[in-house]
């Protein structure tokens, strides 16, 4: 079983759950109350202005993204990830104020990840569609149903 001194060694893992957050970011929406008077591009923002940001928006913006559609985890390869543009990509927030569990989700994610799907096939159950449910976080309407099969063993 992978453990923590695995993680160098997942990066095609990492690739995949960073994907996966670009797409569907555990928050979708970000507010934050500007402390003084400030100014983004031509719009002025008076101090104590609420301002949100969306992860699920700048994700998907194709001035950031090429195909911003599209799943492709090779965007954060270590060859590519560095041409990524900074605050493009934000999925647990950013700053001073980015979650505190962001390190040690994406570590359970990884890990979780690289035991189960070695030795699992996941097949989205054809006739269910995966709705979003924006609250505070970004989850599925009426959850994701899979089929779940074990793998042959060589």
């Amino acid at each position: 079983l992978p453990s923590a001194a695995d993680l160098p060694r997942l990066s095609s893992t990492t690739a995949v759950i960073k994907e996966s957050m670009r797409l569907h970011p555990p928050v979708w929406i970000i507010g934050r109350r500007a402390t003084e008077d400030d100014r983004i591009g031509e719009y002025v923002i008076p101090a104590n202005s609420i301002v949100f940001v969306s992860p699920w928006v700048t994700h998907r913006h194709p001035s950031l993204w090429p195909n911003p559609e599209g799943f492709d985890p090779a965007r954060f390869m270590p060859e590519r990830a560095a041409s990524i543009p900074r605050f493009a990509y934000f999925p647990f927030g950013a700053g001073p104020r980015i979650c505190i569990g962001a390190a040690f989700a994406m570590m359970e994610a990884e890990l979780c990840l690289a035991t189960l799907l070695p030795g699992l096939a996941l097949d989205l159950v054809s006739s269910h569609a995966v709705r979003g449910q924006p609250s505070i976080t970004l989850r599925p309407r009426d959850g994701i149903r899979m089929r779940v099969s074990a793998l042959a063993k060589p």
